[in-house]
């Protein structure tokens, strides 16, 4: 990073605050830890492809009726719950509260946001555009080609998120206020699926405190998940790409394997099955034992 005495900033303090705040966001959305913003998004595209792979697999099975294809029924039922489950608590992970006790800190859109929302003044012309080293002024496309589009870029991006036109640029123009507030209200469509995660998923919640839940709130489906997937990321994709002027996001990993391998195969041989029936009664036999217990050791002083 280039030494702030030599960066085309007139507010060096300010210059310092915001730089500090900027590591911090980049950190939270693209660092290296496996609970960054797009990695986060990232395993929740995966996750949402390949179930996507497997249910048309199974409308393809079933329009086909054939009699040599199928899909195992509680295989299928436990595959159709942990994705359930999956997906809305990667939802309710990325729209996360702030939390403002250090031991309860959390990488999410929302922390982003909000720390972005009382950070505004820090986010001036100059600092946006400057705080890597870039002049504020002096470059040309002819004589700096790339240096010069990165710098063009920078500065439309913060026309926009200030609203001021070419013309009128200013050092100490700021961005506006509302763009969060609209960043924020995009999200608020995750709101019934992190209450369907607080009361089915995270806690067995009794029925009492479901009676006044809408229907949204007590059912997931495909298009409201889709509903979700898609406002994260048009706002994370608005964030790092405009706001940060650091990351996109990328899309559906691209798997560097064959990912419908074996699928075209079953699962064990005709032969292997009594083994499969074997272990089943095995497990329940195991399962059985343990309410054999001792109920006077309770009652040892």
């Amino acid at each position: 990073m280039v030494d702030i005495c030599k960066c085309d900033v007139n507010d060096k303090e300010k210059l310092a605050s915001f730089r500090a705040r900027k590591n911090e966001w980049t950190k939270w959305f693209s660092g290296r830890s496996r609970h960054s913003i797009l990695q986060q998004i990232s395993n929740l595209l995966w996750v949402d492809t390949v179930f996507r792979i497997v249910n048309e697999a199974r409308k393809i099975h079933e329009a086909s009726q054939s009699s040599n294809t199928g899909f195992n029924g509680p295989l299928i039922e436990l595959f159709d719950d942990g994705f359930v489950v999956s997906q809305t608590l990667a939802i309710r992970h990325l729209t996360d509260p702030t939390f403002y006790q250090p031991n309860k800190a959390v990488f999410s859109l929302v922390r982003l946001l909000n720390d972005l929302s009382q950070n505004t003044n820090l986010f001036t012309r100059e600092n946006y555009i400057c705080h890597d080293g870039t002049p504020y002024s002096g470059l040309s496309e002819e004589a700096d080609g790339n240096k010069w589009m990165h710098f063009n870029i920078k500065q439309e991006n913060f026309d926009m998120l200030s609203g001021v036109a070419a013309i009128n640029r200013k050092r100490n123009d700021k961005i506006k206020s509302t763009i969060i507030s609209r960043l924020s209200k995009e999200i608020k469509v995750c709101d019934n699926i992190r209450t369907y995660v607080n009361k089915f998923v995270a806690h067995a919640s009794a029925p009492e405190t479901r009676q006044n839940l809408k229907e949204e709130q007590k059912n997931i489906t495909i298009e409201r998940l889709d509903e979700c997937y898609q406002a994260i990321i048009r706002v994370a994709s608005f964030v790092g790409g405009i706001v940060l002027c650091e990351s996109s996001i990328g899309g559906v990993p691209v798997p560097q394997y064959d990912y419908l391998k074996n699928l075209n195969k079953p699962m064990l041989l005709d032969s292997d099955m009594d083994r499969l029936r074997s272990f089943w009664v095995e497990r329940s036999k195991d399962v059985s034992k343990w309410e054999s217990i001792d109920l006077k050791k309770y009652f040892k002083a």
